[in-house]
């Protein structure tokens, strides 16, 4: 039980903003960390749905509300998968040899395309979310896309590392041997929970989220030597506009055919 609590506090404390009591960093106690990550996606799925209840006691705008579920996921993580998309924009785009991107990788400033990457994303994670009729049944499927996105970037975690340090490296080495038992739970009961509510949005999301984990694993591996913690921030952040469209697409067919 102590190591369940210790991995939820640490997954917490790493990827995001909300209140943790503090606990040491040691080898042991990241095992569990990667396993616990998708319950920050559905924590934040939580805030949304909550936000979701006010803006519909308050009559807000739909606008409103869109901008709202754009800006909530990222402000709860810190943005710290956002920072990974930028920096992976920044070493694509630089062309250079695998050794050359780790290192645009590990600098802290933001290159010209990574601005440019992050305004793109952005707005059109916004279009998406205001594309999408809000209702109970939509805001639980996008806090359904935050678990399951989630749950993609642990397991792309879980593949060989570029490097000999970094914090991917870190929580791989220290993964335990469930982890990926536990990140197919987690998939299963999210992939589950979207069927209750939409088969078609279900079917979406799984392929949206199968198909940006084969893309960033093969880029992982063909242009960087190996998976980074910026990588699978990526991969977080791809796989949960590219469900998100699937969603919307979804719908527009469901509407459109039936």
């Amino acid at each position: 039980m102590r190591t369940l609590w210790t991995a939820v506090v640490s997954a917490f404390s790493t990827f995001s903003v909300l209140p943790v009591p503090r606990i040491e960093w040691r080898a042991g106690s990241l095992s569990g960390v990667l396993s616990a990550l998708p319950l920050v996606g559905a924590v934040i799925g939580g805030f949304g749905c909550l936000y979701y209840w006010l803006s519909e006691l308050l009559q807000l705008p739909a606008v409103l509300s869109a901008a709202v579920l754009t800006v909530l996921p990222i402000a709860l993580s810190g943005g710290i998968h956002m920072d990974g998309f930028a920096d992976t924009v920044d070493a694509i785009s630089s062309h250079a040899e695998p050794e050359k991107k780790r290192r645009i990788l590990k600098d802290p400033h933001a290159g010209a395309f990574a601005v440019l990457g992050v305004g793109c994303y952005l707005l059109l994670y916004f279009g998406l979310c205001a594309a999408l009729p809000l209702t109970w049944r939509s805001v639980l499927l996008i806090g359904l896309t935050h678990v399951l996105s989630r749950t993609v970037g642990s397991l792309l975690s879980l593949l060989p590392s570029g490097s000999a340090e970094g914090m991917q490296r870190m929580f791989r080495d220290s993964a335990s041997k469930s982890s990926f038992g536990i990140l197919l739970v987690w998939a299963v009961l999210s992939l589950g929970g979207a069927a209750a509510l939409s088969p078609a949005a279900a079917i979406a999301m799984l392929l949206a989220g199968g198909l940006v984990f084969l893309g960033v694993s093969r880029t992982a591996k063909k242009q960087f030597g190996g998976m980074s913690g910026d990588l699978a921030g990526a991969g977080i952040s791809l796989s949960a506009i590219a469900m998100l469209l699937g969603m919307v697409l979804s719908e527009r067919m469901v509407t459109l055919w039936f």
